[in-house]
């Protein structure tokens, strides 16, 4: 008997345990249907619902809601063809017209707004699309047509209808609003600037809309939308610039100057905040973006600076603090080690340019050929101690831009190359200036750091190597020539300067393959071979059809020589 009480309290107990069990998977399964019910009553997607955000609410997949979207869109549209036809037949004011349209617009953006809050996507869009297909006409229109807006004004308001849609689609997190955006402001802003010749205004607005979508690509990820826009404003810009420049300027200098720099300044600025204050690295689109902004901002500013003689020291002062800057903290990224360097290339880069485009505006030749010379001798050295390999890079890269403004190059060529006419000029000092720091620069560069041994490192070591045994090519012709082979009408005997060009090259030969000997000196002798078949090459052109034999015979006798001693030097390699 007991062990049957006992049983009994024992299946009773397990009774209730399994009751209890069932009564809180109820309470469990009905809180959830009632808070997934709340939910959707607060997004407006069950009953009740109006009957114009029902259809939305079904989604994209439904055709029925889609085509009472498009439905309720061709409505909106009706009412601002009722708005514009009150406006054609004087029924009320133009300014009356186009307040009441650009009013219209906003209400539908604000619909737009309410409906991404409820997560009604598809209503949204359709919203966005309508206010925008309002609104961005009339701007349109009260600029061309009925002269409401100066193109200022109008710039204004593309502005203000923009940011506006802008921010419903940065708040609802609904990218393709900022699609809407730019399909409808872009066209309208070069519409109403290629019609009314007020272009300054709608490059400014262009400008601060690639920015503000450059931002929602970092926020937001939206990366493909900030591509278009960034375009147009590089090309509004070129054409603000072609403008000041023409014959007859149609845009004042300052104006000009204050676009591209604005460009430059406005995508700089953000770019330093994403890699600097937040500490990413550079993507595609901010290289790709920067280098437009170089050539179209700054390069545009260079070329308004040297027509119109205004700005160009505020302009030369501003690149070189700026480029200045850019070293700075391409060496603070170096000293964190953070990996970052892409960063390190990206800022070194654009201080490079900054710098020779600073330098060019401030100087005249000879002081520019002078610190450009200066910089790339510090490079080397920089190059030397801590072996970073855009040092070495820079380096020939301000070697190479001292010989270009010195004339040093095309005085080289000329001399080593071109024929005798009167007069025949002696090496500028400025040449002298470029052919002491090539001569250092190359010396410096064969020094191979404990980190510079990268293979990439050949590359700047060879383009200094050129410069050298180009200049001091030219400036032995240049000075040999005059002295050996003057004629008493100041020409040059073109037989005796054949010959000397020549000489010149094959000892510049054999110069080459003996320094290329040695390890450190591996770049010198890639010129061993360019330079003998360069030789052949003139002496076809020139020595065998001006020169007298007793000068051919010295020429062919140091041409030999060349070709015997110098491939064995070469291939004697330490």
């Amino acid at each position: 008997m007991n062990d049957r009480l006992a049983a009994l309290e024992s299946a009773l107990d397990d009774l209730r345990s399994s009751v209890r069990h069932l009564e809180a998977r109820l309470a469990h399964l009905e809180g959830r249907a009632a808070s997934a019910e709340e939910t959707a009553a607060d997004a407006g997607i069950v009953a009740p619902v109006s009957v114009a955000a029902a259809p939305a609410a079904r989604g994209w997949r439904d055709p029925i809601a889609v085509l009472s979207l498009i439905g309720r869109l061709f409505i909106v549209l009706g009412g601002a063809y009722l708005l514009r036809a009150m406006t054609d037949s004087g029924a009320i004011p133009p300014a009356a017209g186009v307040a009441l349209g650009l009013a219209y617009g906003l209400v539908w953006l604000a619909f737009a707004d309410r409906a991404g809050g409820r997560a009604m996507r598809p209503s949204a869009v359709f919203h966005g699309v309508g206010a925008a297909m309002v609104a961005f006409p009339v701007v349109l229109e009260a600029t061309t047509r009925f002269n409401v807006f100066p193109g200022a004004a109008s710039a204004a308001a593309l502005a203000v209808l923009t940011a506006g849609i802008l921010a419903v689609a940065w708040r609802r997190r609904i990218q393709a609003l900022a699609w809407i955006a730019v399909a409808a402001a872009m066209p309208t802003a070069v519409v109403i600037l290629a019609k009314t010749g007020v272009v300054v205004p709608h490059a400014f607005f262009l400008i601060a809309f690639g920015v503000a979508t450059l931002w929602m690509g970092y926020s937001l990820d939206w990366l493909i939308v900030r591509w278009p826009v960034a375009a147009v404003a590089d090309i509004v810009v070129v054409g603000v610039t072609l403008r000041a420049l023409s014959p007859q300027p149609q845009e004042i200098p300052a104006a000009a100057l204050a676009v591209q720099v604005t460009l430059l300044a406005a995508y700089l600025a953000s770019i330093a905040v994403r890699t600097l204050v937040r500490g990413r690295n550079v993507i595609p689109f901010e290289v790709v973006q920067t280098a437009a902004a170089l050539v179209v901002g700054l390069g545009g500013a260079l070329s308004v600076t040297r027509a119109t003689g205004s700005g160009a020291a505020a302009l030369g002062v501003a690149s070189v603090v700026i480029g200045a800057a850019c070293y700075g903290v391409a060496f603070a990224f170096i000293e964190r080690q953070q990996n970052r360097g892409r960063n390190v290339y990206f800022y070194t880069s654009l201080a490079v340019v900054l710098v020779l485009v600073g330098v060019t505006a401030l100087l005249p030749g000879p002081a520019e050929t002078g610190v450009l010379a200066a910089l790339a001798v510090v490079c080397s050295v920089a190059w030397s101690r801590i072996g970073r390999l855009f040092l070495l890079i820079h380096a020939a890269v301000y070697l190479v831009a001292a010989a270009i403004v010195s004339g040093s190059i095309g005085y080289d060529i000329r001399e080593m190359v071109a024929g005798a006419a009167p007069p025949f000029p002696l090496p500028s000092p400025a040449m002298l200036v470029v052919l002491a720091a090539s001569a250092l620069a190359a010396w410096l560069a064969a020094r191979e750091p404990m980190s510079g041994g990268s293979t990439w490192a050949r590359v700047p070591r060879f383009a200094i190597v050129l410069v050298l045994v180009l200049s001091a090519g030219g400036t032995l012709v240049g000075y040999l020539a005059p002295a050996l082979g003057r004629q008493p009408d100041g020409s040059i005997d073109p037989g005796l300067l054949a010959t000397i060009r020549t000489g010149v090259l094959a000892i510049a030969a054999l110069v080459v393959a003996w320094i290329g000997r040695h390890a450190r000196f591996r770049e010198w002798d890639w010129l061993v071979y360019p330079l003998l078949v360069g030789i052949g090459l003139k002496m076809a052109a020139q020595d065998f059809m001006s020169s007298r034999p007793a000068t051919l015979f010295v020429a062919l006798a140091l041409y030999g020589a060349a070709l015997i001693a110098a491939p064995r030097m070469r291939r004697r390699q330490a």
